[in-house]
Protein backbone atom coordinates (compact mmCIF):
# COMPACT_ATOMS: atom_id res chain seq x y z
CA UNK A 1 0.00 0.00 0.00
CA UNK A 2 2.83 2.41 0.84
CA UNK A 3 4.53 1.64 -2.48
CA UNK A 4 1.28 2.47 -4.30
CA UNK A 5 0.92 5.73 -2.36
CA UNK A 6 4.46 6.78 -3.24
CA UNK A 7 3.85 5.91 -6.88
CA UNK A 8 0.71 8.07 -6.95
CA UNK A 9 2.57 10.98 -5.37
CA UNK A 10 5.37 10.60 -7.88
CA UNK A 11 2.93 10.57 -10.81
CA UNK A 12 1.22 13.74 -9.56
CA UNK A 13 4.58 15.48 -9.07
CA UNK A 14 5.67 14.57 -12.60
CA UNK A 15 2.40 15.89 -14.06
CA UNK A 16 2.73 19.14 -12.10
CA UNK A 17 6.32 19.63 -13.33
CA UNK A 18 5.31 18.89 -16.93
CA UNK A 19 2.41 21.37 -16.88
CA UNK A 20 4.55 23.99 -15.10
CA UNK A 21 7.30 23.54 -17.69
CA UNK A 22 4.85 23.86 -20.58
CA UNK A 23 3.35 26.91 -18.91
CA UNK A 24 6.80 28.47 -18.60
CA UNK A 25 7.64 27.78 -22.25
CA UNK A 26 4.47 29.58 -23.40
CA UNK A 27 6.13 32.84 -22.37
CA UNK A 28 8.35 32.47 -25.42
CA UNK A 29 5.49 32.01 -27.83
CA UNK A 30 2.41 33.97 -28.74
CA UNK A 31 -0.70 32.61 -27.04
CA UNK A 32 -3.86 34.62 -26.59
CA UNK A 33 -5.05 32.71 -23.54
CA UNK A 34 -3.11 30.53 -21.17
CA UNK A 35 -5.95 30.21 -18.63
CA UNK A 36 -6.46 26.53 -19.45
CA UNK A 37 -2.88 25.72 -18.47
CA UNK A 38 -3.25 27.82 -15.31
CA UNK A 39 -6.42 26.01 -14.31
CA UNK A 40 -4.92 22.61 -15.04
CA UNK A 41 -1.78 23.40 -13.04
CA UNK A 42 -3.71 24.68 -10.03
CA UNK A 43 -6.06 21.67 -10.20
CA UNK A 44 -3.15 19.24 -10.13
CA UNK A 45 -1.65 21.08 -7.16
CA UNK A 46 -4.99 20.87 -5.32
CA UNK A 47 -5.26 17.13 -5.99
CA UNK A 48 -1.63 16.62 -4.91
CA UNK A 49 -2.13 18.53 -1.65
CA UNK A 50 -5.40 16.70 -0.91
CA UNK A 51 -3.73 13.33 -1.49
CA UNK A 52 -0.71 14.18 0.69
CA UNK A 53 -2.82 15.63 3.52
CA UNK A 54 -5.13 12.60 3.46
CA UNK A 55 -2.15 10.19 3.59
CA UNK A 56 -0.53 12.10 6.46
CA UNK A 57 -3.81 12.21 8.39
CA UNK A 58 -4.41 8.47 7.95
CA UNK A 59 -0.87 7.64 9.05
CA UNK A 60 -1.32 9.86 12.12
CA UNK A 61 -4.61 8.13 12.97
CA UNK A 62 -3.02 4.69 12.63
CA UNK A 63 -0.24 5.69 15.04
CA UNK A 64 -2.31 7.54 17.63
CA UNK A 65 -5.63 5.65 17.70
CA UNK A 66 -5.52 2.13 19.12
CA UNK A 67 -9.13 0.99 18.71
CA UNK A 68 -9.93 -0.56 15.31
CA UNK A 69 -13.47 0.81 15.29
CA UNK A 70 -12.32 4.37 16.11
CA UNK A 71 -9.63 4.14 13.45
CA UNK A 72 -12.19 3.19 10.82
CA UNK A 73 -14.57 6.00 11.78
CA UNK A 74 -11.86 8.69 11.86
CA UNK A 75 -10.33 7.56 8.57
CA UNK A 76 -13.72 7.67 6.85
CA UNK A 77 -14.55 11.11 8.28
CA UNK A 78 -11.17 12.62 7.33
CA UNK A 79 -11.24 11.14 3.81
CA UNK A 80 -14.76 12.41 3.12
CA UNK A 81 -13.95 15.88 4.50
CA UNK A 82 -10.79 16.24 2.40
CA UNK A 83 -12.55 14.89 -0.71
CA UNK A 84 -15.38 17.41 -0.35
CA UNK A 85 -12.90 20.28 0.06
CA UNK A 86 -10.93 19.14 -2.98
CA UNK A 87 -14.04 18.89 -5.18
CA UNK A 88 -15.23 22.30 -3.99
CA UNK A 89 -11.84 23.81 -4.86
CA UNK A 90 -11.80 22.21 -8.30
CA UNK A 91 -15.34 23.37 -8.95
CA UNK A 92 -14.43 26.95 -8.02
CA UNK A 93 -11.35 26.85 -10.26
CA UNK A 94 -13.09 25.59 -13.38
CA UNK A 95 -16.39 27.47 -13.01
CA UNK A 96 -14.46 30.72 -12.86
CA UNK A 97 -12.76 29.83 -16.14
CA UNK A 98 -15.94 28.82 -18.00
CA UNK A 99 -18.28 31.69 -17.29
CA UNK A 100 -18.95 32.15 -21.02
CA UNK A 101 -20.30 28.59 -21.25
CA UNK A 102 -22.92 28.82 -18.49
CA UNK A 103 -25.85 28.09 -20.77
CA UNK A 104 -24.17 25.08 -22.32
CA UNK A 105 -23.04 23.98 -18.88
CA UNK A 106 -26.63 24.19 -17.56
CA UNK A 107 -27.99 22.07 -20.41
CA UNK A 108 -25.17 19.58 -20.01
CA UNK A 109 -25.73 19.42 -16.24
CA UNK A 110 -29.42 18.66 -16.71
CA UNK A 111 -28.60 15.89 -19.15
CA UNK A 112 -25.98 14.41 -16.84
CA UNK A 113 -28.37 14.60 -13.89
CA UNK A 114 -30.99 12.61 -15.80
CA UNK A 115 -28.50 10.08 -17.15
CA UNK A 116 -26.77 9.60 -13.80
CA UNK A 117 -29.77 9.88 -11.49
CA UNK A 118 -29.07 6.51 -9.86
CA UNK A 119 -25.46 7.49 -9.20
CA UNK A 120 -26.55 10.83 -7.73
CA UNK A 121 -29.09 9.08 -5.52
CA UNK A 122 -26.35 6.79 -4.23
CA UNK A 123 -24.15 9.78 -3.42
CA UNK A 124 -27.06 11.50 -1.64
CA UNK A 125 -27.73 8.29 0.27
CA UNK A 126 -24.08 8.06 1.31
CA UNK A 127 -24.15 11.63 2.63
CA UNK A 128 -27.39 10.91 4.49
CA UNK A 129 -25.86 7.80 6.11
CA UNK A 130 -22.86 9.81 7.32
CA UNK A 131 -25.02 12.66 8.66
CA UNK A 132 -27.97 10.82 10.23
CA UNK A 133 -26.08 7.59 11.13
CA UNK A 134 -28.99 5.11 10.92
CA UNK A 135 -26.29 2.45 11.19
CA UNK A 136 -22.50 2.19 11.38
CA UNK A 137 -19.82 -0.36 10.56
CA UNK A 138 -20.32 -3.42 12.73
CA UNK A 139 -24.10 -3.09 13.06
CA UNK A 140 -26.39 -5.91 12.02
CA UNK A 141 -29.08 -4.55 9.69
CA UNK A 142 -31.85 -5.75 7.41
CA UNK A 143 -32.83 -3.89 4.24
CA UNK A 144 -35.59 -5.56 2.26
CA UNK A 145 -34.54 -9.18 1.76
CA UNK A 146 -30.88 -8.45 2.61
CA UNK A 147 -29.65 -9.09 6.16
CA UNK A 148 -26.13 -9.03 7.54
CA UNK A 149 -23.34 -7.21 9.35
CA UNK A 150 -22.12 -3.89 7.92
CA UNK A 151 -18.50 -4.20 6.79
CA UNK A 152 -17.95 -0.86 5.08
CA UNK A 153 -19.90 2.30 4.21
CA UNK A 154 -18.67 3.69 0.91
CA UNK A 155 -19.60 6.78 -1.08
CA UNK A 156 -21.87 4.79 -3.42
CA UNK A 157 -22.67 1.50 -1.69
CA UNK A 158 -22.63 -0.31 1.65
CA UNK A 159 -20.86 -3.66 1.99
CA UNK A 160 -22.66 -6.24 4.16
CA UNK A 161 -21.62 -9.74 5.20
CA UNK A 162 -24.77 -11.75 4.50
CA UNK A 163 -26.58 -13.97 6.99
CA UNK A 164 -29.59 -16.32 6.54
CA UNK A 165 -30.55 -16.87 2.87
CA UNK A 166 -30.05 -20.67 2.42
CA UNK A 167 -28.66 -20.92 5.99
CA UNK A 168 -31.68 -21.45 8.23
CA UNK A 169 -30.36 -19.24 11.05
CA UNK A 170 -28.64 -15.94 11.84
CA UNK A 171 -25.24 -17.10 10.64
CA UNK A 172 -22.96 -16.05 7.79
CA UNK A 173 -23.41 -17.44 4.30
CA UNK A 174 -19.99 -16.20 3.18
CA UNK A 175 -21.35 -13.80 0.56
CA UNK A 176 -20.63 -10.05 0.68
CA UNK A 177 -23.51 -7.88 -0.48
CA UNK A 178 -22.95 -4.42 -1.97
CA UNK A 179 -26.17 -2.46 -1.44
CA UNK A 180 -26.51 0.90 -3.29
CA UNK A 181 -26.74 3.72 -0.75
CA UNK A 182 -29.96 4.98 -2.34
CA UNK A 183 -31.85 2.47 -0.16
CA UNK A 184 -31.81 4.92 2.78
CA UNK A 185 -34.06 7.26 0.78
CA UNK A 186 -37.01 4.91 0.33
CA UNK A 187 -36.59 1.72 2.37
CA UNK A 188 -36.97 0.77 6.02
CA UNK A 189 -33.70 -0.02 7.79
CA UNK A 190 -34.01 -2.62 10.53
CA UNK A 191 -31.08 -2.29 12.93
CA UNK A 192 -30.48 -5.17 15.34
CA UNK A 193 -27.76 -3.51 17.41
CA UNK A 194 -28.10 0.31 17.33
CA UNK A 195 -28.70 1.76 20.82
CA UNK A 196 -29.76 -1.66 22.13
CA UNK A 197 -27.60 -4.78 21.90
CA UNK A 198 -30.33 -7.38 22.46
CA UNK A 199 -33.41 -8.78 20.76
CA UNK A 200 -36.31 -10.91 21.98
CA UNK A 201 -36.53 -14.44 20.65
CA UNK A 202 -38.92 -17.36 21.19
CA UNK A 203 -38.81 -21.15 21.00
CA UNK A 204 -41.84 -23.46 20.71
CA UNK A 205 -42.47 -26.47 22.94
CA UNK A 206 -45.28 -28.81 21.87
CA UNK A 207 -47.01 -31.23 24.29
CA UNK A 208 -49.80 -33.69 23.65
CA UNK A 209 -53.02 -33.28 25.62
CA UNK A 210 -52.89 -35.11 28.92
CA UNK A 211 -49.32 -34.03 29.66
CA UNK A 212 -48.58 -32.27 32.95
CA UNK A 213 -48.20 -28.87 31.32
CA UNK A 214 -47.80 -26.99 34.61
CA UNK A 215 -44.76 -29.09 35.48
CA UNK A 216 -43.46 -28.57 31.94
CA UNK A 217 -43.71 -24.80 32.39
CA UNK A 218 -41.73 -24.94 35.64
CA UNK A 219 -39.06 -27.14 34.08
CA UNK A 220 -38.71 -24.89 31.02
CA UNK A 221 -38.33 -21.71 33.07
CA UNK A 222 -35.94 -23.34 35.53
CA UNK A 223 -33.80 -24.74 32.72
CA UNK A 224 -33.69 -21.43 30.83
CA UNK A 225 -32.63 -19.37 33.87
CA UNK A 226 -28.89 -20.21 33.92
CA UNK A 227 -28.62 -19.92 30.13
CA UNK A 228 -30.23 -16.52 29.55
CA UNK A 229 -29.90 -14.98 33.01
CA UNK A 230 -26.74 -13.05 32.10
CA UNK A 231 -28.47 -11.55 29.06
CA UNK A 232 -31.37 -10.39 31.24
CA UNK A 233 -29.10 -8.36 33.53
CA UNK A 234 -27.22 -6.70 30.69
CA UNK A 235 -30.41 -6.07 28.71
CA UNK A 236 -32.04 -4.47 31.77
CA UNK A 237 -29.11 -2.06 32.19
CA UNK A 238 -29.03 -1.10 28.52
CA UNK A 239 -32.79 -0.63 28.40
CA UNK A 240 -32.69 1.86 31.26
CA UNK A 241 -29.92 3.81 29.53
CA UNK A 242 -31.96 3.68 26.33
CA UNK A 243 -34.86 5.22 28.26
CA UNK A 244 -32.85 8.45 28.53
CA UNK A 245 -33.04 8.84 24.74
CA UNK A 246 -36.36 7.19 23.82
CA UNK A 247 -39.80 6.86 25.37
CA UNK A 248 -39.73 3.33 26.79
CA UNK A 249 -43.03 1.94 28.08
CA UNK A 250 -41.66 -1.15 29.82
CA UNK A 251 -38.36 -2.33 31.26
CA UNK A 252 -39.37 -5.97 31.71
CA UNK A 253 -36.80 -8.31 30.15
CA UNK A 254 -37.42 -11.38 32.28
CA UNK A 255 -37.89 -14.72 30.57
CA UNK A 256 -41.58 -15.52 30.14
CA UNK A 257 -43.51 -18.59 29.05
CA UNK A 258 -46.89 -18.38 27.30
CA UNK A 259 -49.23 -21.34 26.82
CA UNK A 260 -51.77 -21.74 24.03
CA UNK A 261 -54.26 -24.49 23.14
CA UNK A 262 -54.06 -25.81 19.59
CA UNK A 263 -56.23 -28.41 17.84
CA UNK A 264 -53.94 -31.39 18.45
CA UNK A 265 -51.40 -30.14 20.97
CA UNK A 266 -50.58 -27.71 23.76
CA UNK A 267 -48.18 -25.04 22.56
CA UNK A 268 -45.79 -23.27 24.93
CA UNK A 269 -43.65 -20.37 23.76
CA UNK A 270 -40.57 -19.42 25.78
CA UNK A 271 -39.74 -15.74 25.28
CA UNK A 272 -36.29 -14.44 26.27
CA UNK A 273 -33.70 -11.79 25.42
CA UNK A 274 -30.50 -12.69 23.60
CA UNK A 275 -27.57 -11.05 21.85
CA UNK A 276 -28.37 -11.16 18.09
CA UNK A 277 -25.16 -12.90 17.07
CA UNK A 278 -25.71 -15.67 19.63
CA UNK A 279 -29.33 -16.30 18.72
CA UNK A 280 -28.87 -19.72 17.10
CA UNK A 281 -26.42 -21.04 19.71
CA UNK A 282 -28.65 -20.01 22.63
CA UNK A 283 -31.75 -21.40 20.94
CA UNK A 284 -29.99 -24.74 20.47
CA UNK A 285 -28.86 -24.88 24.11
CA UNK A 286 -32.34 -24.05 25.38
CA UNK A 287 -34.08 -26.63 23.21
CA UNK A 288 -31.54 -29.37 23.98
CA UNK A 289 -31.58 -28.79 27.74
CA UNK A 290 -35.37 -28.46 27.97
CA UNK A 291 -35.96 -31.60 25.90
CA UNK A 292 -33.48 -33.53 28.02
CA UNK A 293 -35.26 -32.40 31.21
CA UNK A 294 -38.75 -33.15 29.87
CA UNK A 295 -37.81 -36.62 28.65
CA UNK A 296 -37.10 -37.64 32.25
CA UNK A 297 -40.72 -37.00 33.24
CA UNK A 298 -43.19 -39.85 32.66
CA UNK A 299 -46.24 -37.58 32.79
CA UNK A 300 -44.97 -35.22 30.05
CA UNK A 301 -45.08 -36.21 26.38
CA UNK A 302 -43.40 -33.90 23.85
CA UNK A 303 -44.95 -33.74 20.38
CA UNK A 304 -48.44 -33.63 18.88
CA UNK A 305 -51.32 -36.05 18.93
CA UNK A 306 -51.03 -36.51 15.16
CA UNK A 307 -47.32 -37.24 15.41
CA UNK A 308 -47.81 -39.76 18.25
CA UNK A 309 -50.60 -41.58 16.35
CA UNK A 310 -48.43 -41.91 13.28
CA UNK A 311 -45.56 -43.32 15.36
CA UNK A 312 -47.88 -45.91 16.93
CA UNK A 313 -49.63 -46.86 13.67
CA UNK A 314 -48.99 -50.53 12.65
CA UNK A 315 -46.93 -51.23 9.58
CA UNK A 316 -49.25 -52.43 6.83
CA UNK A 317 -46.49 -53.35 4.50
Amino acid sequence: MRILQRLNVLILLVLILIIAYIRYLTDFYVFEDRSLLDSLLVSLIVIFLAYVINSLAINLILRRVSTTKDRYTLRKAVSIFITVLAFASLFAIWVERTSTLLIAYGILSAGIAIALQDLLRNIAGGILIIMSRPFKAGDRIQVGDCTGDVLDIGSFSTAVMEIREWVDADQYTGRILHIPNSFVLNQTIKNYTKDYSFIWDEIRILLIYGSNWKKAEEIALKTAGPIVGEFENLAQTELRLMGEKYFITTYDVQTQLYTKMQENWIEMRLRYVVEPRQRRAISHRLIANILEALEKEEDIMVGTAVGIDLMKAPDKG
